[in-house]
């Protein structure tokens, strides 16, 4: 049997003490004046950074909101009530000094009138309609009623009246006038300018029967049924009080991708029939035809040539 060998304990060493050095004054001046110095040059440095950058030229990008306000309904409705008063005026002597004076509290000073005999004789208006305000002067279209009984008579005039600003109010500034009305209908256009319904001679028998019966299913549900009409078309909604009556013209493009449809439908509306011209986008979907969009219109040039990818007109 083998003897064990005896196991000697190890010599714990005692821990070193550590010594605290004593730094003279000296040393400690010199960090101190070391660290004030690194201050003073970083706040010297951030000083000249601000500067620096302060002199940049910048550029203020403002933000322009679009006035909505561009009508002054303020004005319209103080002109509105002025000539409303200039042309009403009673058969009844009392009320119609009460209606004089309130006439003239519209004026920032009354008018002086050197003709004291004018004759005005009962009037009433009938309608005022507001043609244009140009240099602080309105133009109405003024229908009114002068008389009674059988000598009651209508006339319809151009009236205007000059205005004034004050303080954000407003006031007559002297005495209005009348005027020619001014036409506003264009001058008639040649035949030639006319929209010209041609016949299609384009589309084959067979698939100018597919897309009528197809506008026919389309126009029947965008008079009455929005569900049916969501399936045939894209985001239109169905009209109410309408009834559709007819497809009383077509033509249609081929343009590859799409169909252009020109139509002219009758409707009807409270008994009362009327017709409206329409150009439709069509696309084939599931052996049948869907309404890419829709527009209230034909042009005069519709038989144009048009492009390839959207069916829409040059």
């Amino acid at each position: 049997m083998t003897p064990t060998k005896p196991k000697f304990l190890k010599r714990i060493k005692p821990k070193q003490r550590q010594e605290v050095r004593e730094v003279n004054q000296k040393t400690m001046n010199l960090l101190f004046l070391g660290g004030l110095v690194a201050i003073v040059g970083l706040a010297t440095l951030s000083i000249i950074v601000s500067l620096t950058r302060s002199n940049v030229p910048k550029t203020v990008i403002q933000e322009v909101k679009k006035d909505d306000s561009s009508i002054d309904y303020k004005l319209h409705y103080y002109l509105n009530d002025y000539v409303k008063n200039y042309f009403t005026l009673s058969d009844d002597n009392a009320v119609q000094s009460e209606q004089i004076a309130y006439l003239n509290s519209f004026y920032d000073v009354p008018p002086e009138i050197r003709n004291q005999g004018h004759v005005r004789s009962t009037t009433e208006l009938i309608s005022a309609k507001l043609l244009t305000i140009n240099e602080q002067v309105a133009t109405y279209q003024v229908t009114y009623a002068t008389g009674v009984g059988e000598s009651r008579k209508e006339m319809t005039t151009g009236f205007a009246v000059p205005f004034g600003e004050k303080d954000d109010t407003y006031f007559i500034s002297g005495l209005p006038w009348h005027v020619k009305l001014p036409s506003i209908q264009a001058k008639k256009g040649s035949s030639n300018d006319s929209l010209k319904l041609v016949e299609d001679t384009e589309t084959d028998k067979q698939t100018k029967d597919s897309l009528d019966s197809f506008l026919k299913l389309f126009f029947t549900n965008y008079t009455s049924n929005q569900e049916n009409l969501d399936l045939i078309a894209n985001n239109l909604l169905a009209l109410e009080g309408t009834i559709f009556k007819n497809l009383d013209y077509s033509y249609y493009r081929n343009n590859g991708k799409t169909i252009t449809a020109y139509a002219q439908v009758t409707f009807e509306v409270a008994g009362n029939t009327h017709s409206e011209n329409f150009n439709l986008i069509i696309e084939e979907k599931d052996k049948s035809y869907y309404v890419q969009k829709l527009s209230h219109t034909i042009t005069k040039d519709y038989l144009k040539p048009q492009t390839k990818e959207k069916g829409d007109t040059k």
